[in-house]
């Protein structure tokens, strides 16, 4: 499986933590790392695991902070006995209008795993394909074939497991077993071409939920680094004054606000980039914030193209893909020196 560090997330920084790296070589001599809108916690997870530096990771949503408490700080505990349970649309939708009817966690586990593109609001499967996904996931999970067997739509299938290792093997005990099923699931919808059920058998080429949860893992092995990490959820401005003049002092802030322009997924509405960008100009310490764009008078350190795959306002599998730049802006403050990646990645003056 790919290496992650953090949950899915809507706006993840997952696919630039090389740009984080060249961060932290800027600035290895730091005691701290603020992350100060953490999101799926991929960066404070990527700090945690390659430097000592101590981590506070920050998020005004504090249902996805809950979940991490429950799986750093409490191992997971209660989160373990309803990973595998199947979240129907009803039982999202409950959790979703009604979250003080639930432990805070479990809403930020509902919620971020089982919605669409992780965005929270919506549930994860479309009506028509809940009961065809439902079916496949107890029969990874559970071994549990009663779903399938009652929708002619899968009549043929189990056939494609005989002899196959699927059967000695517990999705508990070793997730690979997805794979194994969903190759033999894959060829069965190939050989369905022609067939009245194959349009449909091609939107369940993958069982997206379990390959959501499996990431839960990444989070879980952050327990090892769990007396370097601090949890927080408060308005950003709320979290840098509970941290204090002292720690900040020698800390480095990293920043992935709300984008402009952009769909919103976070707790709360609005966000002041006013206030944002005189903060960031105006403090001692060095402060590095990920976003398409800043204020006019601040220009980027770097830049990399990056495909921006939501929020195009087209649909369909055949959507354009907007193209947007992922830029890293400095405040130009602490003791910052060059680095190789300096080198590779900041912009020529012009």
């Amino acid at each position: 499986m790919e290496k992650r560090y953090g949950l899915v997330y809507m706006g993840s920084k997952e696919k630039i933590l090389h740009l984080i790296e060249y961060i932290l070589q800027r600035e290895q001599d730091r005691e701290t790392f603020v992350d100060l809108f953490c999101g799926g916690l991929s960066v404070s997870a990527f700090v945690l695991k390659h430097t000592e530096m101590n981590v506070v990771a920050n998020d005004l949503n504090h249902y996805v902070i809950a979940l991490y408490r429950e799986l750093i700080f409490n191992s997971g505990n209660e989160f373990e006995k309803v990973r595998y349970q199947w979240i129907s649309r009803s039982k999202f939708e409950e959790v979703r209008d009604y979250p003080h009817n639930f432990p805070d966690w479990y809403v930020g586990y509902v919620l971020n795993i089982w919605s669409f593109g992780c965005n929270q609001k919506d549930y994860l499967y479309a009506r028509d394909l809940e009961e065809d996904k439902k079916a496949l996931h107890y029969a990874i999970v559970e071994k549990d074939f009663s779903y399938m067997d009652s929708n002619s739509i899968f009549d043929g299938f189990k056939s494609y497991l005989e002899r196959s290792v699927f059967w000695d093997i517990s999705y508990k005990l070793n997730a690979e077993v997805r794979s194994v099923f969903m190759e033999k699931f894959n060829k069965f919808i190939n050989d369905s071409q022609g067939t009245k059920n194959y349009k449909q058998l091609r939107r369940l080429k993958m069982v997206v939920n379990l390959s959501l949860l499996e990431k839960v893992d990444a989070i879980y092995e952050l327990i090892a680094h769990r007396d370097r990490l601090k949890l927080t959820s408060l308005d950003w401005k709320d979290s840098l004054r509970l941290i204090g003049d002292a720690t900040l002092s020698n800390a480095v802030v990293y920043c992935d606000p709300p984008y402009e322009d952009t769909k919103q997924y976070q707790v709360g509405s609005g966000f002041d980039y006013f206030n944002f960008w005189h903060w960031f100009r105006n403090s001692e310490y060095p402060i590095y914030v990920s976003s398409y764009k800043a204020a006019e008078d601040i220009e980027p350190i770097n830049f990399e193209e990056k495909i921006q795959l939501l929020d195009n306002g087209n649909f369909g599998e055949n959507k354009p893909k907007k193209k947007v730049y992922e830029n890293i802006y400095w405040n130009k403050k602490g003791g910052s020196v060059q680095t190789l990646l300096d080198l590779l990645f900041t912009k020529e003056p012009s």
